[in-house]
């Protein structure tokens, strides 16, 4: 759909939506957000948190940290949507510990 209809086509399925009685909005939004908890809404949110903090504090994450704080956050996107490969493990730690020096 074109941008200049958006507008118009949102205004047409709320007012399609405010002409159903409250109860049966009510049971609808009930079934949408049970369907959305029965495909994992919950466990995937909570398992998306646990690995956010690994990654955040593995060496491969921390190099990226590091990285981001020494030649800005823009390139340090760059350097991970470019295919060049994120140090890993050992030699992550390495360049971690000479940027480090070099603070």
């Amino acid at each position: 759909m074109p941008a200049a209809e958006l507008d118009a086509a949102v205004l047409k399925l709320a007012e399609r939506i405010a002409g159903v009685p409250i109860g049966q909005l009510q049971m609808h939004k009930l079934i949408a957000n049970q369907v959305m908890l029965a495909m994992g809404l919950e466990q995937s949110q909570m398992m998306a948190t646990v690995f956010d903090g690994i990654t955040r504090h593995n060496p491969e994450g921390m190099w990226f940290r590091r990285h981001a704080q020494e030649h800005g956050f823009k390139a340090a996107v760059q350097w991970r949507d470019s295919g060049q490969p994120i140090p890993e493990g050992a030699e992550a730690q390495a360049l971690i510990r000479a940027m480090e020096r070099k603070a």
